[in-house]
């Protein structure tokens, strides 16, 4: 565990790797700032590390928002140290709707898993500490692979597009010793992303799929970006880390 206590702001905090992620921070006395839509699920992130973990209801889609974040967060310190981007959803585009209505759903994962990262970088970055600030966006195999699922296009291109920002920004941020980095999970049960009921079969065929055998968990996903956070990634930046068992040679 790194000694020094962080400053650390986690987006979709609530729930699933977001969660795993603030708590690892937490376990290490951190001061994790955890970000969402909804306060009971931040409270009771929060409850078991009433010290280190601050809930701060917040929408990564609303500019206005991300400001009152950006306000409670400085309220308490004046540089960040670390900002992880985990907030995101899933949404499709299947074929046969209304154009309007295919464009609603393009607007509405893009606003959620492109928008909303690139937002909370552009509100936290001149506050993030220089040197050592680190930045690390949660994408997904699917920017690699595509979608597995009919109108998954959109969500494809959305975290596509957030390995684009990461890249261009490692260019602009790399002089000011700032690191930003990429953990793109595969499949990972106890997500909100993948819901309670994920038909067995479809399980079966991940695992089939995965040359590890097995799907992903939260707890997979967070040592990969507590790794990217610590003094021991300080010259890695730009990196995709894939975290999904090997199932990117497996498509």
């Amino acid at each position: 565990m790194i000694k020094k206590q962080r400053v650390v702001v986690v987006t979709g905090g609530g729930t699933g790797m977001g969660k795993a992620i603030a708590e690892m921070f937490a376990k290490n006395s951190d001061q994790v700032f955890i970000v969402g839509r909804r306060l009971e699920k931040l409270k009771e992130v929060a409850v078991a590390y009433p010290k280190n973990i601050h809930p701060v209801v917040g929408d990564i889609t609303d500019p206005k928002s991300i400001q009152d974040v950006v306000k409670v967060v400085r309220k308490q310190y004046q540089v960040v140290d670390v900002l992880v981007n985990c907030a995101g959803g899933s949404g499709y585009a299947e074929e046969g709707l209304l154009l309007q209505d295919a464009l609603d759903a393009w607007n509405k994962v893009i606003a959620t898993n492109l928008s909303g990262t690139f937002l909370m970088i552009y509100a936290f970055r001149p506050y993030l500490r220089r040197p050592g600030g680190r930045i690390i966006n949660i994408t997904s195999l699917a920017a690699f692979a595509g979608s597995s699922r009919s109108g998954g296009e959109v969500y494809a291109a959305a975290k596509s597009g957030v390995h684009g920002l990461t890249r261009t920004l490692v260019r602009q941020l790399g002089p000011e010793g700032i690191t930003v980095n990429c953990v793109a999970p595969g499949f990972i049960e106890q997500t909100e992303f993948f819901g309670p009921t994920i038909p067995e079969e479809r399980i079966k065929g991940v695992i089939a799929n995965t040359p590890l055998r097995r799907t992903g968990t939260p707890m997979d996903v967070a040592p990969a970006v507590f790794y990217l956070a610590s003094d021991d990634a300080s010259f890695v930046t730009g990196e995709i880390l894939n975290v999904n068992g090997g199932q990117q040679f497996s498509r």
